[in-house]
């Protein structure tokens, strides 16, 4: 039963975040076609807004968390040896925390 628990987790956060994002795209579309801003500095100030930080953040969080679950699906599937598919594991988060890491700063002003 634990391992349809933990499928039915995976699917159900796959789905989640994928809505989420969707959304923000909507989101972002419709603020960006609103007040589209001109040139670097306004993008930045856009960016870096209020209205759009916050969701920006969860954004990054939600794509982080969805391409972990559907890579670690991969994984699993498709890699049988352990040692292989640690390996693969470990690359998989190592390139997703360098991600998270190169983002947040930006992110965070």
């Amino acid at each position: 039963m634990k391992a349809i628990s933990s499928a039915l987790s995976a699917w159900l956060v796959q789905r989640l975040s994928a809505l989420y994002m969707l959304v923000f795209l909507l989101y972002a579309l419709a603020r960006w076609n609103l007040a589209r801003p001109v040139g670097y500095a306004a993008w930045k100030s856009w960016v870096l807004g209020a209205s759009i930080r916050l969701p920006l953040m969860l954004f990054f969080a939600a794509l982080l968390i969805h391409a972990w679950v559907g890579l670690r699906d991969v994984v699993f599937d498709y890699i049988h040896p352990l040692p292989l598919r640690l390996a693969a594991l470990a690359l998989i988060a190592l390139g997703l925390a360098a991600t998270a890491f190169a983002v947040g700063p930006v992110l965070a002003g």
